[in-house]
């Protein structure tokens, strides 16, 4: 699925940060990529997502069997399923969490040239997603990450592959 080798990659400013990482993450597999301060852990997860601040200058990044092209749209990045998520994240009052749950699979379905989800069809499955992952029904109904603790935050980091599968 995602496949790094050999990566090396400095800030803009020319600071080497990263000096020949390897890491393969397979289908199902979950990593915690640890380490002091310093180490790289965010610049990895910069360099991933494809922020301009870093530049790749030996190594490649293969993802689902494609050479990545980290230079890509943030949309189109996002579509890959390739993106870094706010520790905090934002509150967005008005916008509840069903609402942005059928906003993000219609995009990714859109994405993939298929059309939206009906409505009905969407509740249902969001519905039956969030009994089996023991998800309450009044967090469904509730503003995005407004007044949240921080574990219900952690739950809001939703996978369309979890919710479709």
């Amino acid at each position: 699925m995602l496949n790094i080798k050999n990566l090396h990659a400095r800030i803009e400013d020319g600071a080497q940060i990263l000096k020949g990482i390897n890491l393969e993450i397979k289908p199902g597999e979950v990593h915690a990529i640890m380490g002091p301060n310093g180490a790289g852990k965010s610049t990895l997860s910069s360099v991933i997502a494809g922020k301009e601040d870093y530049e790749v200058t030996e190594g490649e990044i293969i993802f689902e069997g494609e050479k990545y092209h980290r230079r890509c749209s943030r949309r189109k990045s996002s579509q890959m399923e390739l993106f870094l998520s706010f520790q905090y994240p934002v509150e967005i009052p008005g916008v509840s969490v069903t609402n942005f749950i059928k906003a993000a699979l219609n995009e990714n379905r859109k994405a993939n040239g298929l059309e939206d989800m009906p409505a009905k069809e969407m509740l249902a499955m969001i519905r039956e997603k969030s009994e089996q992952l023991g998800i309450k029904k009044d967090f469904l109904s509730r503003s995005l990450n407004e007044g949240f603790s921080g574990g219900e935050k952690k739950e809001m980091k939703f996978s369309d592959d979890d919710a479709e599968s």
